[in-house]
């Protein structure tokens, strides 16, 4: 008997050169689809490097004969990580590296030259309009102390809400301690924007609130019909946690200098948790455990740096996104279960 149709939302947390994880998972999902990622889901989010992902994921190829393909091989987009890391997050000569470590206390540890440059060259002029599939980016605007979410959905209904995929992917990446704050115009109003894993690294909650609170709009319909619940089928991929980010007993007599780099990273880790947490209760409540997914690995916490660039830690995540999901069988079941309960797979 076949499946009722399923609204299909895929949301990519934040997590810098470690997005090299989740793209292991789309890698396998096209494989068994037999499909480019935009063509099976209809709504793709992300956060900081997710939000990046989901950008290129969904960047049409005009130099096809077919409209709806997609312009980067996902080696094209490994290679971000895998071969332009190194602009994106230069290391320092050890001559320099005291330096650059003490300028990092009060200034952002990386110039945003390198990803400038990467961004442009893969995005080019590109607007979130001339995107293949929606998508939803999360941002943050210190300016004003609100979040902010670039969406396909306005920027198809305002003309000044159509920012560049540079401008949103500089805005969602802008790292407090790694990258500056990013400073453009959007809607009319001058916005300075933080990474938006600063509290919303996993964007699924987000999406899915983005998708209920504008059913009229006409790309979150299925059939032309309004959303309910039991059509929606969220799959959520993180970028790899560790079990401990602080040593709970040194922290103990921890200052303010101390803890700035730390709270940073337990409030990019932690909402991710809380958040995967409520999504599951919200569908278990309606009795549809199997329209929601959360994957990801667990990391060693010295492999878990976000701008940690070294080929070694590059392999060790790739080969653990093999270990952990694609090689294990009971992963891999839920995934094939997941996306059959889908509808994108027999």
């Amino acid at each position: 008997m076949a499946r009722p149709p399923k609204f299909k939302i895929l949301a990519i947390d934040g997590g810098g050169i470690r997005g090299v994880v989740p793209l292991q998972v789309i890698r396998y999902i096209e494989s068994v689809t037999k499909k480019e990622i935009h063509q099976s889901f209809d709504l793709i989010a992300g956060t900081s490097t997710g939000g990046i992902l989901s950008s290129a994921l969904t960047i049409q190829d005009k130099n096809s004969v077919e409209a709806d393909t997609r312009k980067y091989t996902l080696d094209k987009l490994e290679s971000i990580y895998k071969d332009r890391g190194k602009e994106i997050f230069p290391a320092p000569s050890k001559f320099v590296k005291w330096y650059t470590f003490c300028k990092s206390w009060i200034q952002p540890q990386f110039d945003p030259k390198g990803l400038n440059e990467v961004l442009k060259e893969y995005f080019g002029e590109e607007r979130i309009s001339n995107c293949l599939k929606p998508i939803f980016i999360a941002s943050y605007d210190i300016h004003r102390n609100k979040p902010v979410f670039f969406t396909y959905r306005e920027a198809s209904l305002f003309a000044d809400r159509n920012p560049t995929l540079v401008e949103i992917a500089r805005a969602t990446s802008a790292a407090p301690t790694y990258f500056p704050t990013y400073d453009f115009h959007y809607a009319s109003e001058r916005l300075i924007c933080i990474d938006g894993g600063i509290y919303m690294n996993n964007p699924s909650l987000g999406v899915l609130v983005e998708v209920l609170g504008n059913a009229d709009y006409k790309h979150y319909k299925l059939n032309n019909k309004v959303l309910q619940m039991k059509d929606i089928a969220l799959l959520s991929l993180g970028t790899g946690h560790t079990n401990s980010l602080v040593d709970g007993i040194r922290a103990n007599g921890w200052g303010k200098f101390r803890w700035i780099k730390p709270v940073i990273d337990l409030s990019t880790n932690g909402p991710v948790k809380v958040i995967d947490n409520q999504i599951e209760t919200i569908f278990k409540s309606f009795s549809l455990d199997s329209n929601y997914l959360r994957v990801d690995i667990y990391i060693k916490n010295r492999y878990s740096e976000m701008s940690d660039v070294r080929d070694s830690t590059i392999d060790y995540l790739i080969k653990e996104a093999q270990s952990q999901i694609l090689n294990n069988d009971t992963m891999r079941s839920k995934i094939d279960i997941f996306l059959r309960e889908a509808g994108l797979i027999d």
